[in-house]
């Protein structure tokens, strides 16, 4: 249970810093907010892969 406490506020951290609340070098936030643009994306590219295969599985059925 206290894990999930450390992953709300390491969220909440987070989000500080991409929404500028938090002072941070900008070298910094922007280098996050590029991981989090590669993160939707892998995960946009993963869910249309999913798609795919299961496309392909029920036409062979």
């Amino acid at each position: 249970m206290m894990a999930l406490v450390w992953v709300i506020d390491l969220v909440v951290i987070v989000i500080k810093i991409l929404g500028g609340r938090t002072r941070v070098n900008p070298l910094l936030r922007f280098g996050m907010w590029l991981a989090v643009l590669c993160v939707l994306a892998l995960g946009i590219a993963a869910a249309v892969g999913l798609i795919a295969l299961l496309h392909h599985w029920l036409s062979t059925l």
